[in-house]
């Protein structure tokens, strides 16, 4: 089966997982230094550093599979607004003596913005559940020419274990 690149023709395609899992590399350094320090009195200082982490390309970042919304975040920044909002009534009723009552302002405003942090949810819970599986699929059939790195979906027969498609698409 001979598949070409829509743009320039060629028919040397790789898998976006497979560029993406590739592009991560782990780093350990280790180093010695030694300096002077100048206070009341000046001091000799030795030290050793190490430092540990990965490193991900650039090309891993921009082919990196489609993400989950994080509920954690919304419940976070809704419990954060909450706060902000409870100090800016608090600020407006203390300094600007509106003479309203405050409990009671902060209970409707609350309630709003309670309903509208559950509505981000719920488009969260959405988006989870119906968007995001779509796009996984997406990106997980999806390949990039290695000569113009055009990003295109390949319609092959699929095997279970993957390796024909594979195959078929790097011929």
């Amino acid at each position: 089966m001979n598949i070409e690149c829509p743009k320039c023709k060629s028919k040397e395609f790789t898998k976006l997982s497979l560029l993406y899992a590739t592009g991560f590399s782990d780093i350990e350094t280790r180093s010695r230094g030694w300096g002077i320090l100048f206070g009341s009195g000046a001091d000799l200082a030795f030290g050793k550093f190490r430092t540990k982490g990965e490193v991900q390309t650039r090309l891993s970042q921009n082919v990196a599979p489609p993400r989950k919304w994080s509920y954690r975040k919304i419940v976070f920044g809704g419990l954060l607004g909450l706060l902000i909002l409870d100090f800016i009534l608090g600020y407006v009723d203390t300094f600007l003596r509106t003479g309203g009552n405050v409990n009671q302002q902060f209970a409707w405003f609350g309630y709003g913005y309670l309903g509208m942090v559950a509505f981000i949810l719920f488009l969260a819970f959405r988006y989870n559940f119906t968007v995001f599986p779509r796009r996984y699929r997406v990106w997980n059939r999806s390949f990039m020419c290695r000569s113009c790195g055009h990003i295109a979906q390949l319609s092959l027969p699929i095997d279970p274990s993957g390796q024909a498609l594979v195959r078929a698409a790097s011929r």
